[in-house]
């Protein structure tokens, strides 16, 4: 299983590239979407799925430019009440890139419509999410 963290140090936010069989989930991107294309890239990974946990109010998601430049599929919280074409989230929804399966769980509180994804969630056949991962800063267990 391939995962990394992708800091923001402007604003101190992360997200996470996760993949495996070739496939990859990329969770809540930063606007500037050229170290994931980069990542992909270098690591023969396709990105396939971009995973919000919820609104951000606090910077520019790079969301809609990553699913243009890639064709991925942006799946966020059934709640977000959002406009733009994406797939709906609910509390148990698991979303498969390649081999890793990645549980969402609904963690209301930062936000209303927040979801997490627990490091515990993720699993295949052959790999888990190492539990040495960095978390973030709203739940100790999950991204």
């Amino acid at each position: 299983m391939f995962f990394r963290q992708v800091l923001n140090e402007d604003l101190g936010c992360a997200s996470y590239f996760i993949a495996d069989g070739g496939e990859a989930a990329v969770v809540d991107p930063k606007w500037e979407i050229e170290e994931y294309l980069r990542i992909a890239e270098e690591n023969g990974l396709r990105i396939a799925h971009i995973l919000e946990t919820h609104n951000h109010a606090d910077h520019l998601s790079g969301h809609g430019r990553l699913a243009e430049a890639t064709g991925a599929v942006i799946h966020i919280s059934k709640d977000a009440g959002v406009e733009y074409e994406h797939e709906p989230l609910s509390d148990g929804d698991v979303i498969e890139a390649g081999d890793v399966r990645i549980k969402t769980v609904a963690t209301p509180g930062h936000r209303p419509e927040h979801v997490s994804f627990p490091r515990r969630g993720y699993g295949s056949r052959r790999s888990t999410l190492p539990h040495s991962a960095p978390t973030n800063e709203h739940n100790r267990d999950s991204l």
